[in-house]
């Protein structure tokens, strides 16, 4: 099942090549005239993340990177959330959950 409030516009590649244009999305998706809060977080399922954890409290999830490696996923995690720690609603830089079977995804949950 597609569901429309999750948005595939991920990039692939090492965390130091793509996290300027990751930044860029996030920055884009999360503009405050657009959106109060946000959520950055790793899973291997978007749909199914989002549909279980957060479509009561947020509209949509954009899909901003794609990686077979968790470290490399769970690296671009910990700078995205740590660059954007004051207007984030993530209270720590990293879940550390078991995300299951690659590919992993990282993604904004906005509200």
């Amino acid at each position: 099942m597609d569901d429309d409030r999750v948005e595939y516009n991920y990039e692939t590649g090492w965390p130091n090549n793509v996290v300027s244009g990751v930044l860029r999305s996030i920055s884009a998706y999360t503009r405050q005239d657009r959106v109060r809060g946000f959520k950055i977080g790793i899973t291997n399922d978007p749909e199914r993340r989002f549909r279980d954890g957060y479509a009561h409290a947020y509209h949509k999830m954009a899909v901003v990177y794609q990686s077979e490696s968790l470290e490399n996923v769970s690296e671009l995690e910990r700078l995205l959330v740590e660059h954007n720690r004051e207007l984030a609603d993530n209270i720590i830089s990293g879940g550390g959950g078991n995300y299951g079977d690659p590919p992993y995804y990282l993604y904004v949950a906005m509200r």
